[in-house]
């Protein structure tokens, strides 16, 4: 506007607005185009945020807020994205969990934390993580055996019954369940201890 650059804008908002160079624009036009703008800010910043890996909706709308965007900006860019296919918890539950099992691997319980930690609603989390596992064709007793057996190698040497506890409370950080645990050690460390 006069020479100034008042936001950027697509293309559909400037036809859908209907403006023009040499257009005169009065106040409330003005303050069309400035929402319209912060809608594309806002748009704009959510995608390049979900460019890099998959979001939950209320990561994306902390991006968003951080970016100081105003709220109903903010509500258009999720309702936008999500209409897209950028932003939904399920998938994003489902994708989180088959890395989690994939690359570093943990109990439910923890899977479960960590996705609620990032906004995704216990609903979304169960289902995304049944998901995963079922395509994974990952169990519980599966993750454990595979974190469990890694960790006594890394352990090897060690005090047996320090080593036996870091084990335990290692094991209970990632997110399985004690008695799965306390269960796992009985049969297997037994089995560690007669082969040194």
């Amino acid at each position: 506007m006069d020479g100034a650059s008042l936001c950027r804008l697509p293309d559909e908002e400037v036809c859908r607005l209907r403006l023009d160079v040499g257009l005169r624009l009065s106040s409330a036009d003005v303050d069309a185009v400035r929402a319209a703008g912060g809608r594309a800010e806002a748009l704009f910043v959510g995608l390049r945020y979900l460019s890099v890996r998959p979001r939950s909706r209320r990561e994306t709308e902390r991006r968003l807020r951080r970016a100081r965007i105003d709220r109903a900006a903010i509500q258009h860019a999720l309702e936008r994205l999500a209409a897209l296919g950028y932003l939904d918890d399920a998938q994003f539950a489902a994708s989180f969990a088959r890395d989690r099992i994939r690359l570093r691997p943990c109990g439910t319980r923890r899977l479960q934390s960590d996705l609620l930690a990032r906004g995704v609603s216990r609903e979304d989390a169960d289902r995304g993580i049944r998901e995963a596992m079922a395509e994974e064709g990952a169990t519980e007793e599966a993750l454990l055996e595979r974190v469990a057996t890694a960790r006594t190698r890394r352990l090897a040497g060690a005090d047996p019954s320090k080593a036996r506890r870091r084990l335990f409370d290692y094991l209970a950080r990632r997110g399985f369940a004690a008695s799965r645990i306390r269960a796992w050690i009985e049969v297997n460390w037994q089995a560690e201890a007669d082969t040194r």
